[in-house]
């Protein structure tokens, strides 16, 4: 039963460690000029966490969203017919 909680505690704090410096990173550049490697640099650097390519672009596609920016062309689904639509301004 500890071990479960402890286990969870754990993944928590890694992914809040993750999380976080890829909102940093994502911050900095605001331009999708940061990259996986920028932030599996930044992680380790910090936090002694080592990531991989796939999840480091994973928290940063996740950070951007969070701070109200599109994905790159690159990462949306290619089997898409239409074009995307027009971001709103919220509010």
């Amino acid at each position: 039963m500890f071990e479960k909680r402890r286990a969870r505690r754990e993944a928590r704090a890694r992914h809040r460690h993750v999380m976080n410096a890829a909102l940093d990173l994502v911050g900095m550049f605001g331009d999708h000029s940061a990259t996986s490697a920028d932030l599996i640099a930044l992680v380790f650097g910090q936090h002694a966490i080592e990531i991989g390519e796939d999840e480091a672009a994973r928290y940063l596609d996740a950070a951007r969203v969070t701070r109200g920016q599109r994905l790159s062309a690159g990462n949306e689904r290619e089997d898409q017919d239409e074009p995307a639509e027009e971001p709103r301004p919220i509010g």
